[in-house]
């Protein structure tokens, strides 16, 4: 391996001074100040310049006559290579040090982020260095391998120097003007043993009028090159103390670059050095000739001013969405104020207290109230029963001396027979009754057998049956006990699951996705005792869902993810604080969980013939987390179609849910339904479906049941009337022989009253009387029951009245009722029981509930609207909280106070005056912001185009091609639809047209004009949004609205020849003159020479340059650089070198020692010898 080998460097800033700790204030004194001439001591120098005797302007050129090197890459020791004033070509093989030498010179001219080796490592220059390519560090120390370090392990570099000791290092170039005058350019490197990057290399900058040898900077090494040191070796030699100093005097003293461009020229020639491929002459014109527009900062400065309009407009919209969220906690701390109010008068009624408390004091006090009235009103009863009673002994003492009166004058006029067959009958009618109720009695059951009661025949055979029933129906009953028992067995199962499937469909119908009630049921006691929400914490299941057109997978997806499914997924950066609040709960059965990762970026999307490709994902925090768990080999199993295809490598399962990993497999579903999926409407449709099952068989189960219970029911009947006729005699229930008794006896007696009027005139007053003695006698009983009642009545009373008046004695020195207190307990009371009852004793306990019932509904009523204000005054401020966050202000409801201020403070300022400054600022910014961009469009591509006129009349003098014809560049301008829409939005907005507009109207003339600005937004804005800051560069790049071609024309007739845009339809002979006539000439133009004959300063250096071209292409190629003023440096191998040799006048070959890796440069003189 040759010294290619790469090292890694620091930052892109150069270490010069910073990284020596030993300069003193002589060696800073040695430092010369910034030569920074301003434009007129500039156009003076060039004024002395070309007035020098033999000099005008326009020939005055600086051309590099030799390049230094000490300890560079393979170059050990001190080097000098001669360049030739026109072209040198420099080859030799592959690895020698060709691309160390022209990197010995980026190293000297560029600026530190430059990339090394560019054309052998096709990287750009630009950025900083890294370790995938070469280093000044590696150059210094000359890496030319890596080896096994097998005292520390890994590897270490192969050097040439530097490795034990500290090492040094220095580049120089020498130039001539065509007045002889030399100025040479270096850099100086002191390189310590620990040194691991560039930017601990120890660099001196500077220039010398003259020409001086590197190899006596070897006396100033143990000075570390301090500047003293130097300038006592050469004492014309200038040290410059950072790159800019050091660039400003190369700038001005090789006339590199016009107007303060020179570092563009030389970041331009290290793209030209670098060799790099172009696609084709928009691209090549763009990115080597144009520079970023001035549209750019006209955007910026309009986004600016108006961010100052914005500013307003939120601050307004910000105090808008304050005074929005906190609208409410007035009336929220209102109903809070209230409900707590509430609490506290309920609380001080003590309704809720088991001792003496103020309501119960209340409530002895009107129980005492009533129940004085109630003995009142018994003493009044009790008064009006005696009167009653004594009214009633004197009615019937009358009536008996009536009744004797009128019996003995019945019994005077022959009445003895009618007393006797009066008696008979008075027996016969009630020995009639007495029967007629056993029949009746005996009726419902005779119905179960048929039997007609009245039928002494039917009776008798009924009889007979029973006897012969009774002796064995025993074993009848306990059949159908036995049936009864066994239907009930078969019941028992069903009722149970359908009471859980009931239970299972509750569960599923207040929630989504198919998890099981029982996991649910634990989830929730662990969100209670964790102190989360069951959206926080997710079953994997319920995140999860098979997609529909892969349903057929599912029983293989629940095979292989069910266990995982049942997961519980817990926040990470909460899961020890989750441990720790479940830890006491005894769990009716074990549950896993595992602590995700929110908000994770998800991986690609898995392959559709596996598990994790046929899933959909729920949207939300655990989603990036849940497709990461679910791609992991171990669960994104391969879905094969049969059991044929598990043979094979890694996880797979079956359509039928057998898996196989490797040797290993199982078959068969563990049990349970299943759990995956974010719905539950398929769930819930087989919950119904079961139920629907188990309903018609208890449906089944219940018809049979009472149909064995029915017969059951008959056969007892049948026991129960046989057993109750079994044991009566007809003649107990023949009520129509005595009925006809009784009609007999009634006759007998008519015909005596009817044979006698005078005694049938007495019989009736007998009756009358008789009749009058029954109703006084059922008087003196109800008057009697009246008493009993009363007195019992009273004795209930005053017991009642004693117990209240030691209970209100023993409350009253505990408790205190206030009149206001008994006031609302009136009116609560009143309220509780409704109109017309609250004076009722008998519903006095009833009525005590009810109001202990409405005062305890009020404390519910109150606490919950505490809670629900308390909980929305805390929602508002966490809310205002997130959204301006302030550490000095909390979110309890201890801090209402302060956003109440918030508030009050708003509407103090007035929201609507500042709406209407807002409005008149708008009005008063009439776009002139935009005026200056609109401009700026327009004269950035007329700066395009004004640049095309030095280039092509450089390119005008120059013959191009086989037949002599020229170049000239055009440009095309093109229309993008996102463009024309910008420039037309720019156009009307820059008018200015608010003043004419009010209310509605001008706020969307805002919203317009902020959509439009934000397009004008860089990507790190903050008010940018993604898709407006992607399209800044199209809209505000002018260089992307013109395309860039170069056209071949016939000089002498000016006709069209053809046309070039794209270089690879071109060969690449054919592509390298193209280019070396277009860079040349945008070139000339960076170096600020295009009015000149020649550049000022000549060098170009092409690192594997015309490698794509024949002998005649690379010729004009050469011609063309060489037509343009240049001196040409050529690095080419030697398969290159033959096309090449014709058109070089000076060739150099680098060889390399084998064994010790050094490299040298020698001349060739004889282009055939090598």
């Amino acid at each position: 391996m040759t010294e290619e080998t790469t090292e890694t460097t620091g930052p892109a800033t150069e270490p010069e001074l910073e990284a020596d700790p030993t300069l003193d204030a002589a060696d800073l004194a040695a430092y010369t100040a910034p030569e920074v001439p301003d434009e007129g001591l500039m156009e003076a120098a060039d004024e002395a310049l070309f007035g020098m005797h033999g000099a005008t302007e326009g020939s005055t050129q600086w051309r590099i006559t030799s390049l230094q090197l000490v300890n560079w890459g393979g170059f050990n020791g001190h080097h000098v290579v001669p360049l030739h004033s026109e072209t040198t070509l420099l080859t030799g093989a592959s690895g020698v040090g060709k691309s160390s030498l022209l990197d010995a010179w980026t190293t000297l001219m560029m600026p530190s982020d430059t990339r090394l080796n560019g054309a052998s490592n096709d990287v750009a220059p630009g950025r900083a260095r890294s370790a995938g390519q070469r280093s000044p560090l590696s150059y210094l120390r000359g890496v030319v391998d890596q080896a096994e370090d097998r005292a520390g392990g890994g590897s270490r570099q192969v050097t040439l120097r530097g490795s034990d000791e500290d090492t040094w290092g220095a580049v120089a170039a020498t130039f001539v003007d065509d007045r002889q005058r030399r100025f040479t350019v270096l850099r100086i490197f002191y390189v310590p043993r620990r040194a691991t990057r560039t930017s601990d290399v120890l660099t001196r900058l500077a220039t010398v009028e003259g020409e001086l040898d590197l190899s006596e900077l070897q006396q100033a090494v143990g000075s570390r090159f301090a500047p003293r040191e130097l300038r006592a070796l050469f004492p014309r030699l200038q040290c410059h103390e950072t790159y800019a100093v050091f660039a400003a005097r190369l700038h001005a003293r090789l006339g590199i670059g016009a107007n303060g461009d020179g570092d563009k020229a030389l970041r331009l020639l290290a793209r030209i050095q670098a060799s790099q491929p172009v696609r084709s002459v928009d691209e090549l014109y763009k990115e080597m000739v144009l520079e970023r527009p001035a549209t750019y900062a006209a955007a910026d400065r309009a986004v600016e001013h108006f961010d100052d309009l914005e500013a307003s407009y939120e601050t307004m919209v910000t105090e808008q969405q304050k005074s929005d969220l906190l609208a409410p906690i007035e009336d929220h701390h209102r109903v809070l104020v209230a409900a707590q109010d509430r609490i506290g008068e309920l609380d001080a009624y003590g309704a809720t207290s088991p001792g003496p408390s103020p309501l119960r004091l209340w409530e002895l006090r009107r129980h005492a109230g009533l129940l004085a009235e109630a003995v009142r009103a018994n003493q009044a009863a009790r008064e009006t029963n005696r009167d009653r009673r004594a009214s009633n002994a004197r009615t019937l003492a009358d009536l008996q001396v009536e009744l004797s009166t009128a019996r003995e004058a019945h019994r005077g006029a022959g009445g003895e027979t009618l007393e006797l067959l009066g008696a008979e009958l008075k027996k016969e009618q009630a020995r009639a009754e007495e029967l007629a109720e056993r029949r009746d009695r005996l009726a419902p059951r005779a119905a179960v057998l048929g039997v007609d009661l009245t039928s002494a025949e039917s009776y008798a055979a009924a009889q007979a049956e029973g006897r012969v029933f009774l002796a064995g129906y025993d074993a009848e009953l306990a059949r159908l006990e036995d049936g009864v028992v066994d239907v009930a067995r078969r019941q028992g199962p069903l009722l149970e699951r359908r009471a859980e499937l009931r239970k299972d469909r509750a569960s599923l119908a207040g929630r989504r996705g198919r998890v099981p009630r029982e996991l649910d049921e634990i989830r929730r006691l662990l969100t209670e005792a964790a102190g989360l929400t069951t959206a926080e914490l997710p079953f994997l299941a319920e995140l999860i869902e098979v997609r529909p057109d892969e349903e057929r997978w599912r029983t293989a997806i629940e095979t292989v993810l069910g266990g995982a499914a049942r997961q519980l997924l817990v926040p990470a950066e909460r899961l020890r604080d989750f441990s720790a609040a479940i830890d006491h709960l005894d769990l009716p059965r074990r549950i896993t969980f595992v602590g995700a990762d929110l908000d994770v970026d998800p991986p690609a999307p898995g392959s559709s013939d596996r598990i994790s490709g046929k899933l959909d994902h729920q949207d939300g925090p655990f989603a990036g987390w849940v497709r990461w768990y679910l791609a992991d080999p171990s669960r994104d199993a391969l879905c094969v179609e049969s059991a044929a295809d598990l043979d094979g490598g890694g996880f797979r399962v079956t359509l039928a849910g057998q898996t196989r990993s490797g040797r290993r497999g199982s078959h068969g579903r563990s049990g349970g339904a299943d759990i995956i999926g974010f719905s539950n409407t398929e769930a819930l449709a087989a919950v119904d479906a079961a139920l629907g099952r188990i309903e018609d068989q208890l449906d089944g189960l219940d018809r049979e049941r009472t149909e064995v219970a029915g017969r059951k029911r008959a056969t007892e009947a049948r026991v129960a009337a046989y057993q109750a006729i079994a044991d009566i005699p007809f003649a107990d229930l023949d009520v129509a022989s005595s009925q006809e008794r009784c009609d007999e006896l009634s006759a007998q007696r008519e015909r005596v009253l009817g044979s006698d009027a005078h005694l049938r005139t007495l019989a009736g007053q007998v009756d009358e009387i008789e009749a009058a003695m029954r109703a006084a006698e059922v008087e003196r009983t109800l008057a009697a029951d009246e008493r009993a009642e009363l007195e019992q009545e009273h004795a209930r009373l005053v017991d009642a009245e004693d117990a209240c008046h030691d209970e209100l004695d023993r409350v009253e020195q505990a408790a205190e009722l206030t009149d206001d207190q008994a006031a609302r307990l009136d009116a609560e009371f009143a309220a509780a029981v409704g109109p017309g009852v609250e004076g009722s004793l008998e519903r006095f306990a009833e009525n005590c509930s009810r109001l202990r019932d409405r005062l305890g509904e009020a404390a519910r009523t109150a606490s919950e609207q505490i809670a629900a204000a308390s909980r929305e005054l805390v929602r508002i401020f966490t809310l205002y909280a997130e959204r301006w966050p302030d550490p000095n202000r909390g979110t309890a409801l201890t801090s209402y106070r302060d956003y109440a201020d918030i508030l009050a403070e708003i509407r103090r300022t007035g929201l609507a005056d500042r709406r209407e400054e807002w409005r008149r600022r708008l009005a008063d910014w009439s776009g002139q912001d935009l005026v200056p961009l609109a401009g700026a469009m327009a004269a950035a591509i007329e700066d395009i185009e004004d640049r095309l006129a030095p280039i092509n009349d450089i390119l005008r003098r120059l013959p191009f091609g086989a037949g002599s014809d020229r170049l000239r560049i055009r440009i095309r301008r093109l229309t993008p639809t996102e463009v024309t829409l910008f420039l037309g939005d720019l156009r009307e907005l820059s008018q200015g047209t608010g003043e004419r507009l009010a209310g509605d109207a001008l706020e969307a003339r805002f919203v317009r004009l902020q959509r439009f600005m934000a397009q004008l937004r860089t990507a790190d804005d903050p008010r940018a949004g993604a898709a407006e800051a992607r399209l800044r560069d199209a809209l505000l790049d002018v260089r992307r609205h013109v395309e860039v071609s170069a056209e071949r024309y016939d000089p002498r007739t000016g006709a069209h020849q053809a046309w070039y845009r794209t270089l690879g339809e071109k060969s690449g002979g054919e592509s390298q003159e193209l280019i070396a006539f277009v860079i040349g000439a945008a070139l000339r133009f960076r170096l600020g020479d295009e009015l000149r004959s020649r550049p000022r300063f000549a060098p170009v250096f092409l690192d594997e340059g015309f490698v794509k071209a024949d002998a005649e292409f690379a010729g004009r190629a050469v011609a063309a650089w060489k037509g343009l003023g240049f001196q040409l440096v050529v690095g080419a191998p030697f398969d290159k070198f033959t096309g090449l040799e014709r058109h070089m006048d000076e060739f150099l070959e680098v060889v390399k020692n084998p064994v010790t890796n050094a490299a040298r440069v020698r001349r060739v003189v004889d282009a055939t010898s090598v």
